[in-house]
């Protein structure tokens, strides 16, 4: 067996000993809260979890579920995919085990949801999968190999854009009991001459705005995709929703 081979063996065996201990440590741990940490990239104090959207594919429907032009339509039906960080000690950070940001103490977190809401109210569902990921033999790229998985599903409110709240709980793939969760989206923005918000612009200075409805959350060079801001996703797990 040449060395490549035997690094390689090395981290298989490794991963399947994250993965066993992920799954039998993922309810022992319980949804105790971490403190905040001030070395991770992007820390925000108050959430347990963060996402960022990456992708979106959004269309105009009609009642019936046909995509229609926007005359016709009566709501938005889109399909995102995440990535992002929790803090250990919840849900989709059980372990220290599944640490993949050292310095940060989080574990790395995929997700993929769809989410159909009316155009008249803001309103509506979601539902999609998660997965919790660490690294396999590549240390260089994003971290990939599924460890923990499962679903989700809730009731999302974007009528207060751009801000939004989404409530619903995860069920983890062989889990029966659900968590529930609470969130906040901060859909990015910029600032015009006039002081009004605008469509954010690829690498142009973007906010997010605070709860308080007027504060401005400067966007961080971190929360950028290909040079565009990112929609935001706040989570926080059971005692901590309020």
């Amino acid at each position: 067996m040449d060395r490549r081979s035997g690094a390689l063996d090395r981290s298989w065996k490794r991963i399947v000993a994250w993965s066993l201990a992920a799954l039998s440590c993922a309810w022992v741990a319980g949804p105790a809260y971490a403190a905040p940490r001030k070395n991770i990239v992007v820390d925000v104090p108050n959430a347990e979890a963060v996402l960022y959207e990456v992708t979106e594919n959004m269309y105009l429907i009609d009642d019936n579920g046909n995509v229609v032009l926007p005359q016709s339509a009566t709501r938005r039906q889109a399909d995102a995919s995440l990535f992002g960080w929790s803090r250990v000690g919840n849900l989709l950070c059980p372990s220290v085990l599944l640490v993949t940001n050292p310095r940060a103490e989080t574990c790395s977190v995929t997700a993929d949801g769809i989410d159909n809401l009316s155009l008249l109210t803001g309103k509506g569902a979601v539902t999609g999968t998660f997965a919790v990921v660490v690294q396999d033999d590549n240390a260089v790229d994003a971290p990939e190999f599924v460890v923990m998985n499962g679903n989700f599903r809730g009731d999302m409110d974007l009528s207060i854009r751009p801000l939004g709240k989404v409530v619903g709980t995860f069920t983890p793939a062989g889990g029966t009991q659900p968590v529930k969760f609470c969130g906040t989206f901060r859909l990015p923005f910029s600032v015009g001459r006039a002081g009004k918000r605008e469509q954010p612009r690829r690498n142009a200075a973007a906010f997010y705005l605070a709860d308080d409805g007027k504060s401005l959350i400067p966007v961080h060079k971190a929360e950028l995709s290909l040079g565009m801001p990112t929609v935001r996703l706040e989570l926080n797990f059971e005692r901590n929703c309020r």
